[in-house]
């Protein structure tokens, strides 16, 4: 605080005593105010970090379960391979047309159930990688902005639950 203050002088010399005293008491009243501020900022501050660290765990854990999403996706295409494997096999040496048939549809059932059920996993693996994404970019913006990085947060919580 770099200002001048002139205080009323005496006519015996001196300062004028109210003068100082008022020039005091608004000191420190301005440095309460001062610590108020910075209690204030403090406390958001750890409620930020303590919010910022619930949605990274949770940013963690979705990652985990879009991972095991993913070796589940790779089980069951494997899975439906051997599956599809066998039943062509099964095909060929069957010498009836129509169990040929019903096993050709069958086939055909199953190939579109893997097709359908790549194409919900594909799915569900671009919305978590995505809201994963958004909540990486998000949780590091609220490094800059307080009041933002609040609402940010709230944002979050809600897409993540």
């Amino acid at each position: 605080m770099k200002e001048e203050v002139l205080f009323k002088k005496t006519p015996f010399g001196g300062f004028d005593r109210e003068s100082v005293i008022s020039y005091i008491q608004q000191l420190k009243k301005t440095q309460v105010e001062y610590k108020n501020m910075l209690t204030e900022k403090d406390n958001t501050i750890r409620e930020l970090t303590a919010e910022n660290a619930i949605l990274s765990e949770r940013a963690e854990s979705t990652e985990k379960k879009l991972s095991e999403i993913e070796k589940n996706c790779n089980e069951l295409e494997d899975e439906m391979k051997k599956l599809r494997a066998k039943y062509e096999m099964l095909v060929n040496k069957q010498e009836n047309s129509n169990e040929k048939k019903l096993a050709e549809e069958t086939i055909e059932r199953c190939d579109k159930l893997v097709a359908s059920a790549q194409t919900a996993a594909d799915r569900l693996k671009k919305s978590a990688q995505t809201k994963i994404k958004k909540a990486v970019k998000k949780i590091e913006k609220t490094k800059d902005d307080p009041e933002r990085s609040a609402e940010i947060l709230q944002e979050l919580i809600r897409e993540l639950s």
